[in-house]
C-alpha cells in the first residue's frame, strides 16, 4: 500500500541521513541538534531490535 510509512526502514533511512549530514561539519546549533536526533532514533532503532527478537522467540503479535 502506497504512503504506509516502515517504521525501522525510516528510522534506518534517518539514522543514516544524519551521520551523512553530521559528516559535513554543520555549525555547533545544528549539530547540537543532529546529535540529539540521532540518539534518539538510535534509541528508537534498538528497541524495535530487541521487539523483533522478543516476538521471534516467545511468541505474540507480529513487531512493527
Amino acid at each position: 500500500m502506497p504512503g504506509i510509512v516502515d517504521g525501522r526502514s525510516w528510522l534506518t533511512e534517518r539514522s543514516r541521513f544524519l551521520k551523512e549530514e553530521l559528516a559535513k561539519d554543520p555549525d555547533s546549533e545544528q549539530r547540537t541538534a543532529m546529535e540529539a536526533e540521532l540518539a534518539a532514533v538510535e534509541q528508537e532503532l534498538a528497541l524495535k531490535r530487541r521487539h523483533w527478537r522478543r516476538w521471534l522467540f516467545w511468541g505474540g503479535r507480529i513487531p512493527e
